[in-house]
């Protein structure tokens, strides 16, 4: 894990108002890398991860996806919508965009007065370094 630590201290380092970055595994919920400038505990990270994982795989947004499918006229096909989510929060922004054919996610942190563009731009600069790295 120590390379995927590196590289998401890097994107944390390079962005103005950084926070934070971690990697999740959206078949198990697991945190896979993780870099944390503000150090907060690592159960708040793992917190964090399965809030990750819930916004992306989570019961209520399956539910959405088939109604949608349905809807629609669709097969049901167990396919996943979602992408990318930004969410603002009190005090900071979260950027999360999903990789390797959305079996992972990549969220970073940023404080309030980042730019929404530079935090896309320095989340979606990360992947081509962290994908290689993804099993």
């Amino acid at each position: 894990m120590g390379r995927i630590d590196d590289v998401l201290k890097q994107v944390v380092g390079r962005v103005d108002g950084g926070v934070a970055c971690g990697v999740v595994d959206l078949d198990t919920g697991m945190l896979l890398g993780i870099h944390n400038a503000a150090s907060y505990p690592q159960s708040l990270n793992e917190m964090v991860a399965g809030a990750t994982m819930d916004m992306f795989r989570g019961p209520n947004i399956a539910r959405i996806e088939q109604a949608v499918r349905a809807q629609r006229g669709e097969p049901e096909d167990g396919a996943h919508y979602f992408d990318e989510i930004h969410v603002t929060s009190r005090h900071n922004y979260h950027f999360a965009k999903t990789v390797k054919d959305g079996r992972f996610v990549v969220m970073l942190v940023t404080r309030k007065t980042t730019n929404l563009g530079m935090g896309w731009a320095s989340l979606k600069a990360a992947i081509a370094a962290l994908e290689p790295m993804l099993p």
